[in-house]
């Protein structure tokens, strides 16, 4: 897990969380999101992401569509519902591109969506787009 820098209440690098199942893809993303100037924190479950949400409040939220127990969708209509999170931007990760999908994704409150693998130049410019610097 990544710690990140505070200079007088304010964050260094913007602090993204990523919230998904898998411990390969979590740590391939961390060191992507290194490479571009993010930090990054991790959880494995979409109940361990919502209150990592509320507590560290991050600049974004990256969210894997299929979970065990709670499912991505699900773990956006929880992070939207709280204060913390209510209004920080949200990239669903998919291997489904189908409109189906995608359109449930935005009905649930993500801002974005992003197909899995994940390809660095894609992942860059939607951060760039949905985070304020």
């Amino acid at each position: 897990m990544a710690l990140f820098g505070m200079l007088g209440g304010k964050r260094e690098r913007p602090l993204v969380l990523h919230i998904d199942d898998s411990q390969l893809v979590l740590m391939t993303a961390q060191a992507t999101l290194a490479g571009l100037g993010y930090d990054s924190i991790q959880t494995l479950s979409g109940a361990d992401g919502v209150k990592t949400a509320a507590d560290k409040k991050p600049d974004l939220i990256l969210v894997d569509a299929i979970m065990p127990d709670m499912d991505g969708y699900e773990t956006v209509v929880r992070l939207r519902a709280q204060k913390a999170s209510a209004e920080t931007p949200i990239i669903m990760l998919t291997g489904d591109d189908g409109v189906k999908s995608v359109d449930h994704a935005m009905s649930c409150g993500a801002n974005d969506y992003l197909l899995k693998p994940l390809r660095e130049e894609r992942l860059k410019a939607k951060l760039e787009a949905l985070i304020k610097r």
